[in-house]
């Protein structure tokens, strides 16, 4: 697909301001917003800070082509509809925004345009634990509300399964950020980062900024008291 006239995709931050949603790929809409393009690129007109090693790009590309194709079943995934490796672009289902410009605008309530919006956060989080993943990536910029009223997640590129509970640190070092060092920091030991500890951290604690009220957790400890 020809996306020269399509236009970058923000997310909206806690205080207002438009920022770009990653640091690894360059998402752009086409003129009906109901695809987005992934470009795995360093992009320095979209990502003023975003990761420059090419490497490291490559191992996150394939990660979401795997990941984005191995749950095209689960109900919170959005539609793909076209890989292109050799420029390392995804084309995928989308609509309009990602969920920040609901949760992070004082003029719009979620609880009005999705009354059930908890209820299906916590249903795509026992999707993805029932088919036997982590989703790290759970910010409200993750999330969009498809034409059906459904919630949907991006950035597969975060995903891990249950049975690679180690990833080695070095690996993800260069899209560690400052503000949420402190995860990877309390998770990793003797070079390897702990993924269910990390994934612990996240749900439990760190997510609790970012939403309003975070619904991750509760069935967090749901799951873990059945266990």
């Amino acid at each position: 697909m020809n996306t020269d006239n399509w236009t970058y995709l923000y997310k909206l931050m806690e205080n207002g301001i438009k920022a770009d949603t990653n640091l690894l790929y360059v998402p752009k809409l086409n003129p009906e917003k109901n695809i987005m393009c992934m470009h795995y690129s360093p992009d320095k007109n979209y990502k003023k800070d975003g990761v420059i090693d090419l490497d490291l790009i490559n191992w996150f590309f394939e990660r979401e082509v795997r990941f984005l194709t191995d749950l095209q079943h689960l109900k919170c995934t959005p539609t793909l509809y076209d890989v292109d490796i050799k420029n390392k672009k995804l084309f995928i289902e989308w609509n309009n925004e990602t969920l920040s410009y609901v949760v992070n605008d004082p003029n719009r309530s979620i609880d009005e345009e999705l009354p059930n919006w908890k209820h299906q956060l916590k249903e795509a989080y026992k999707e993805f634990n029932s088919a036997g993943y982590y989703k790290m990536s759970l910010y409200p910029h993750c999330f969009f509300i498809d034409k059906n009223k459904q919630m949907k997640t991006i950035d597969y590129y975060a995903v891990v399964p249950h049975t690679e509970p180690y990833i080695e640190y070095k690996l993800i070092e260069g899209i560690v950020g400052e503000y949420g060092k402190y995860r990877f920091e309390m998770s990793t030991d003797n070079g390897l980062l702990n993924i269910n500890k990390f994934h612990e951290i996240t749900v439990t604690t760190h997510n609790d900024v970012y939403w309003p009220y975070n619904p991750f957790k509760e069935v967090y400890e749901e799951i873990n008291r059945v266990v």
